[in-house]
This record gives structure tokens, sequence and C-alpha cells, in this order.
């Protein structure tokens, strides 16, 4: 039984983790409005005074000693305190107040000590007098009435009365809950409403939070995890992203080229769920990293929607230019130009072709990226011309049901991703992507002859006068690092 126990204790306390840490921004607001409310009700509660009174239970026997009396008055002082509650003895008190018997009976205690003779009449009223004034007040009635009860009982020339050994002082500071207390009390209700309505979030709209779950819903392998920062440090004007994003985003291309066998793309695609918030800044970041690594790299201006979210744009001012802008961390941005949409729009292969053919011939590396409503590329018109597919995916962000839709796309698309590229990783859910592959995620490297000229070719281009680059070109293989 212990062992079907504890996988639903991990899961229980998994889930209750993961809520916490994705809405721990909700669970913070409601714990601070619990204590602004802990602070308000201690504020508004109408500020109550304490008082009192102390009565003795005395003894005249003259056949009895000290010790006989002392007993007797013990058996007696129990029943007299439950007396000065009831209405005998607050009735004549409750008259001269003006108010009901069962309200004054709501202001009024009466305690024995355990042990002792002594009884101790503890009241509360809006004033210092007054509960002062009532405390002494139902101190003389309980005596009263306990000194007609035991004379009518006369009990063997015993006789028992209540001294008020000690009136009610006026209190000086009022009886409320400390402000501690309170403001602890709002504090706990305001974490367990924030901690339901985590809980409810969480289940109503799973999302995809660890490198687990990547593999869990993909099958496919993290190939890095970036901070959360990445949006605002790695735009094309500020650029001052840290050293651990840059570390971060040159791991990314590392293991992309460790998983694709030892190269990297010609023509890498980020492919991104329908949000434009999850994947801002990746692609310029991935295309610094190629640039860091020593490879040449354009990044495609193919996705004007995550980039239009970059702080700030990384869209030129105006109209998009027919050229190509070098961007300063040293890789190229690379228009798409009308008739390469006009092509794509139309499902005309020409056109998209011709344009990453190009890409290719002047880049080690081309860098795109593209949703299924993209522009101006559309996911399903470039997946034919590239020949490696991450998918980005926000930790906390991106939900289960949108990164099924994906990868359900890129397989109607015959399309077979290298890996997952997972952003806003918090420091506690980082772990080493690396150790978590299997070994059907290496790809065995396809092996391309490399154009290559003989002596014959050169004595023939020598008779016909033909110049020396007019022979096949032997360029660097894309994807190669030095």
């Amino acid at each position: 039984m212990s062992h079907e126990v504890a996988p639903v204790r991990r899961a229980v306390s998994g889930g209750l983790g993961r809520a916490v840490s994705r809405h721990a921004a909700l669970i913070g607001v409601a714990a601070l409005l619990g204590v602004a409310a802990g602070v308000g009700a201690s504020q508004l509660a109408p500020a109550g005074w304490r008082a009192e009174a102390t009565l003795l239970v005395r003894v005249e026997s003259p056949g009895s000693g000290l010790a006989a009396r002392g007993q007797f008055a013990q058996q007696r002082v129990a029943s007299y305190a439950e007396l000065g509650t009831s209405p005998e003895v607050l009735g004549p008190v409750a008259a001269d107040l003006g108010l009901p018997v069962d309200e004054l009976a709501e202001r009024v205690s009466v305690v024995n000590p355990d042990g002792t003779a002594v009884l101790r009449v503890q009241t509360t009223a809006g004033t210092p007098d007054g509960a002062a004034s009532l405390a002494d007040d139902v101190a003389e009635s309980l005596s009263a009435v306990v000194d007609r009860a035991e004379s009518d009982a006369g009990s063997d020339g015993q006789t028992v009365a209540l001294d008020l050994t000690s009136p009610a002082a006026v209190p000086t500071t009022p009886d409320e809950p400390g402000l501690a207390l309170t403001v602890l009390s709002g504090l706990l209700a305001g974490l367990a409403v924030g901690l339901a309505g985590a809980l409810v979030l969480a289940r109503a709209r799973p999302t995809v939070d660890t490198v687990d779950d990547v593999r869990r819903i993909t099958g496919l392998p993290v190939v890095g995890q970036l901070p959360g920062a990445l949006r605002q440090g790695d735009d094309p004007v500020t650029g001052a992203s840290s050293a651990r994003t840059r570390t971060a985003l040159r791991e990314v291309v590392q293991n992309t080229r460790a998983l694709r066998g030892g190269s990297l793309p010609a023509t890498l695609l980020l492919a991104r769920t329908d949000s434009v918030r999850e994947a801002v800044g990746v692609d310029g970041g991935l295309a610094r990293a190629v640039v860091e690594l020593g490879a040449t790299c354009a990044l495609v201006q193919s996705d004007f929607d995550t980039r239009t979210l970059s702080r700030p744009s990384t869209v030129p001012v105006g109209a998009v230019p027919e050229e190509v802008e070098a961007d300063r961390h040293g890789y190229d941005r690379v228009p798409v130009s009308d008739g390469v949409v006009a092509s794509s729009r139309h499902l005309v292969r020409s056109g998209t072709h011709a344009f990453f053919a190009a890409l290719r011939e002047d880049y080690d590396v081309s860098v795109v990226q593209a949703s299924s409503d993209s522009h101006p590329l559309a996911l399903r018109s470039v997946t034919d011309e590239v020949d490696g597919v991450l998918l980005v995916v926000r930790s906390g962000v991106t939900t289960v049901e949108s990164l099924r839709s994906l990868s359900a796309e890129l397989v109607s698309l015959d399309v077979q991703p290298v890996g997952v590229v997972l952003t806003g990783v918090p420091p506690w859910r980082r772990v080493l992507v690396r150790a978590t592959w299997l070994d059907d995620d290496v790809r065995h490297p396809v092996e391309e002859p490399a154009p290559s000229f003989s002596i014959a070719d050169l004595v023939d281009h020598a008779g016909a006068a033909r110049p020396l680059q007019d022979l096949p070109r032997l360029r660097r293989r894309p994807g190669a690092l030095s």
C-alpha cells in the first residue's frame, strides 16, 4: 500500500509546487490583500475595555478549624462562579443599565482559579469607567445573592459571605486583538485564497513548465534553457545582454549542432505557437550566438509580430527596406521581398526556393522564425526550405494545448524537429539538458560530396582562356564553425 501512496503524494506535491511557482504573483497579491484587510480590520474594530473585580469567599464557623473552613469555601466557590452569570445576579444590573440580560451576559464572565476560594468578575464595556463600574456592580450583586442564599440555607451555624477584596481598577489600555495577530490572520487567509486560486488556474489551463513536460508532450529533447530577461537583453539597439544570457544562447547553438551529428543547419527554423510573446528575441539572440561562434548568419525578417514586441522594435521605422541591413552584432537582417511573399501565399515554391537558395550561397546559417499565421512568411511556406527545426516554448506560459497543436502541425508537414528551446526558465528549474537526452535524439550526419575540380579542368580552362572564377566553387560547408 505504501508503494501505491508514494507516487500519489509526489504527484500532489509536484502539482502544488508548480501551481505556486507558476502563479507566484497571484499568491503574493492575495497575501498582500490579506495583510491590508487585517490592518483595516484592526483599525475599524471598536475598542473594548476590560476590568476585573476580585471576590473572596469567607466562611465563619465557630466550631470548625481553619482547614475545615477553607475546604468548605472551595466546595462552595465553584457553584458561585456559575451563579455569577445567571439572570438572578445580572437582572438588577441590566435593569439599571437598560440592557437585556442576554446582552449583558455576553460582556460578563466569572472564573474561579483552581484550588482557591477566589472569584474574578471580568467585564467589558465601551469606556474604561464603564468597564470598572460594571465589574463592581456585578460583584456586589453576586455577593448579595450569595448572602440571601446562604442565610436561607442555614447550614449549621456556618456563615458564608463574599467580600469584595479588590475593586475593579479603571483600565488604561483597550482590550482588543493585537495588530500583529490581526495581520497574521489576514496574511494566512490571503495565502489560502491565493493558493486555492493558483491550483484552480493550474488545473484549468495547464502549461509547459519543465524539461520533463517537453519530453512527455513532444518526445523531443531540450537544446537549451534561456532566462526570462531575453526580451529586454537581446534587442539590437541596446545590446545589453548579460553573460549568462549569451552563454545560454551559445549553448543552444552548440547543442543543436551536437544533435545533428556535428553540423549546424544551413537554414534554421524557429517554430513558435500562436502566442507572439513566447518567442520574442529568440531569433535575434540565436543569430548573435551563431556569429559569436564564428559563422556568418542571416536573420530573415519573417515574423514581424514578434519583432514589433521587442524593446525597442527591431522592425525599421517606415517602409521595410529592400536591401540587407547589417546588425551591430554581426549578422545581417534580410527582408523578404514581395515576390517571395506572393509566391508563398499562392503555394508557388519557385520564389521561396530561390530566396532560400540565395541565402545558403551567401551565409553559413540563416535563422527564420515563423508560426502557422505569421507574416510575411507562415510556417507552411518555409518548412520545405529548411533543414533544421527548433520549437520555441516559454516555461509557464506556453499551454499544453498550443504545444500539442504546433507539434501536430509539424507532423502534418512531414517535419521532424531537432529539439525544443525552452525560454523563461527560472534558476530553480534549470537542469543539465544533455543529461536528459536519449540515444535516439542524436542524428547521424548526412555526408554530401563537396564540389571539386581536377588538374584537367585547370588545363581546359587555361586553354579556353576562361577565368578561374567559372570553376565549381569549393566553399565552406554550411554550419562548419571555425
